[in-house]
């Protein structure tokens, strides 16, 4: 049940096996971090945080959303109420393991409309959410973040230019640098009320075989405005939705954002082909050789709908400004 040679996965299950009180139970490794783990008949989630403030504000945040009748995250063992699992330095969470049907996927309707949801109803219970331990809550910082992400893509572009024409790759700083640029001369509110997931890929969603979908992985949570999530989520699905500003406009969970500029600008901002043009860099080169297809069809294939749209965007921008 181990993966072979893995001193560190027999290490820890002998661990395991003592805190639990289980002699029999048994680890199998998912990947680096990550295990799986059979104790006393039931399988649970293993994963190694990386420090004991990362794991104290997940547990935490996990059981008052659990106290709060929010049913869409997954339980830590019982073991956390007694103690904190420290293995070699680490803290090791145990939570629930989760038996899933299809995984969630952006290009499916149903999954779109069910993730967001289940990150709608989350963002509606921690905005009510107490304690001082959310005092260690990290605040999200994004134009600091967005600013460091751009400034990455664009030193990144002498060795980027070798895989894409020029053309494409300073349309997109562009249209980077004019979103920073409106949204610092806004004077846009970081401190927001409510506690954001920070990272809302469709891989953390899943959609367990009772049909109920489930908010995975909060290593990113941070205060901020909900407004940081939905953006990300925007625009994570919009290249499935042909980049079509009606279909957002349409969204009922985003009726509130019609007249509100720093959403048409936060639009705007390509986070999508910064943030995977800074990786391909950072990865190896069986990395590169497997997203190249998907990366040229998000820079170049998808480019003359992403350039409609920030033409439907500037005319949102220039319709509220003109009502100002």
């Amino acid at each position: 049940m181990l993966a072979g040679g893995d001193d560190y996965s027999h290490r820890l299950l002998s661990f395991l096996q003592n805190k639990l009180k289980d002699p029999g139970a048994s680890l199998k490794i998912i990947k680096e971090g990550k295990w799986v783990l059979k104790s006393q008949g039931r399988k649970w989630f293993v994963k190694r945080f990386p420090n004991q403030l990362k794991f104290l504000l997940q547990e935490r945040l996990i059981s008052t959303l659990l106290r709060e009748k929010f049913y869409h995250v997954l339980p830590f063992h019982p073991i956390h109420e007694r103690e904190m699992l420290l293995f070699e330095g680490f803290p090791i969470g145990i939570t629930m393991w989760l038996e899933t049907s299809t995984p969630i996927s952006y290009d499916q309707p149903k999954d779109r409309e069910d993730a967001l949801n289940v990150l709608k109803k989350f963002h509606t219970v921690s905005k009510t959410i107490q304690g001082s331990w959310t005092e260690e809550i990290p605040h999200y910082k994004w134009l600091k973040k967005w600013k460091k992400r751009m400034m990455q893509f664009q030193h990144n572009l002498p060795y980027l230019q070798a895989f894409i024409q020029p053309y494409y790759l300073y349309t997109y700083l562009e249209w980077g640098k004019w979103a920073l640029k409106q949204l610092k001369s806004i004077g846009i509110h970081e401190y927001g009320n409510c506690i954001t997931h920070g990272d809302v890929a469709h891989h953390n969603f899943l959609r367990g075989k009772n049909g109920i979908v489930y908010l995975i992985d909060f290593d990113l949570m941070s205060f901020s405005t909900e407004m940081t999530d939905d953006l990300q989520y925007c625009n994570r699905i919009l290249p499935y939705l042909n980049w079509s500003l009606s279909d957002i406009r349409e969204t009922e969970h985003f009726q509130s954002y019609r007249d509100q500029l720093i959403f048409y600008i936060g639009l705007m901002y390509p986070s999508d082909v910064f943030r995977e043009w800074n990786r391909f860099i950072r990865e190896d080169q069986y990395y590169k050789q497997r997203v190249w297809g998907y990366l040229t069809d998000l820079t170049i294939v998808q480019f003359p709908h992403r350039m409609q749209f920030n033409q439907e965007l500037h005319g949102e921008v220039k319709r509220i400004n003109t009502q100002l």
